[in-house]
């Protein structure tokens, strides 16, 4: 994967207006609990980027009421820091059919954000040789006749195999919405994504991958109103 490719696999609605408390529609998860059925159907979002990883809780940190009516965070120790964010991994905790997926990004600059999803059955599926932007592309090994470079193989998955793949823009400090929906996921063509126990679903910053280095300009940014719809 050399260069950000045309979009394809994508269905990116783009928001102009702010959210509500009776404007966020979840499906099956209903407000009546607390919304304590969506916190449990899903674990802490893993952030994966170049030199570390760091947890969000969802209820703490990525969806509440303050997170919802002020785009904020109530106590500064949950706000989702602004960094150069490789990964977001949203595991399951319940089996779940998805219509939707939706998310807020703010970036100090303007940017061209591009993303690619996946899911996986398993963590034993999920990537483990990951590139980052600072990752090597080759390796000095010792050969026959001395030593030689040797491309590294690393198993990201490749964009073609994305549930979805788009670009949206990015407007300096601003929150700026996109939705994800028509899942292209193996053995259904219903458009939804069919989660079950124990999956992941894997959302990847195209900008901050080292496969994408010399095409894309590195994204530095923070997210909220993770709203995940289901049915």
């Amino acid at each position: 994967m050399a260069a950000a490719k045309p979009l394809f696999r994508t269905f990116v609605l783009l928001s102009a207006c702010c959210l509500s408390a009776c404007a966020v529609d979840l499906g099956v998860f209903e407000k009546g609990d607390g919304y304590e059925s969506y916190y449990d159907s899903f674990g802490d979002v893993t952030c994966l980027y170049d030199g570390g990883s760091v947890d969000y809780d969802i209820k703490d940190s990525l969806f509440n009421d303050e997170t919802v009516q002020r785009m904020s965070w109530k106590d500064e120790d949950d706000a989702v820091e602004e960094k150069q964010y490789l990964y977001l991994i949203l595991p399951f905790e319940a089996e779940l059919k998805i219509e939707s997926i939706a998310l807020y990004v703010r970036s100090p600059e303007a940017a061209n954000f591009v993303f690619s999803c996946f899911y996986f059955a398993g963590s034993d599926l999920a990537p483990k040789n990951i590139r980052y932007l600072t990752s090597p592309a080759t390796e000095t090994i010792e050969g026959s006749d001395g030593p030689e470079e040797k491309e590294i193989e690393y198993d990201d998955p490749p964009v073609e195999d994305s549930l979805v793949h788009g670009e949206i823009s990015l407007i300096r400090q601003e929150w700026t919405s996109f939705v994800l929906g028509n899942f292209k996921q193996e053995g259904y063509d219903d458009g939804y994504l069919h989660a079950g126990e124990d999956a992941l679903f894997y959302l990847r910053v195209e900008n901050n991958s080292g496969f994408n280095v010399d095409e894309l300009d590195p994204l530095t940014f923070m997210f909220i109103n993770l709203l995940v719809r289901a049915v």
